[in-house]
């Protein structure tokens, strides 16, 4: 629907807009905002579709619905209950954090904010563990 209601807008206004510069450098802003608000319905979408996958995964490996339902709420859209082990138990120096494009970087900093908002971390608890975390030298 979005689209075709961007269609309607550039044709209904590019022949006013190739006379004026200005009509059309903000024709084109607009043309960026809706761009963006497609993708972040469809990202949207993807996140709702996925929500019940990610806790059948969950559930199956945890089996603790308060913790199950924190995380999945929480998780990126990109990031399934497997990735999200995944990302736990390996360093960052295997994942090739750093090599990493930023999206996906974001990612997985969700996914570690993520586990530390939701978990009940009964382990050993130093100094400055969550700051450690963020930095990804290991989850444990």
């Amino acid at each position: 629907m979005l689209v075709i209601m961007l269609s309607l807008l550039v044709a209904g206004t590019v022949c006013r807009a190739d006379e004026d510069p200005k009509k059309r450098a903000e024709l084109l802003k607009q043309i960026e905002k809706l761009e963006q608000q497609i993708a972040e319905l469809r990202a949207l979408k993807l996140q709702k579709q996925s929500l019940p996958v990610k806790r059948d995964q969950c559930m199956k490996v945890v089996g603790v619905e308060g913790y199950c339902s924190c995380v999945v709420e929480k998780l990126p859209a990109n990031v399934d209950f497997r990735q999200f082990v995944h990302i736990l138990l390996v360093p960052a120096g295997e994942l090739g954090y750093e090599k990493m494009k930023p999206d996906q970087q974001r990612d997985i900093d969700a996914a570690l904010v993520a586990w530390a908002k939701c978990v009940q971390y009964k382990g050993p608890n130093k100094e400055g563990f969550l700051k450690d975390i963020m930095k990804r030298k290991t989850l444990f």
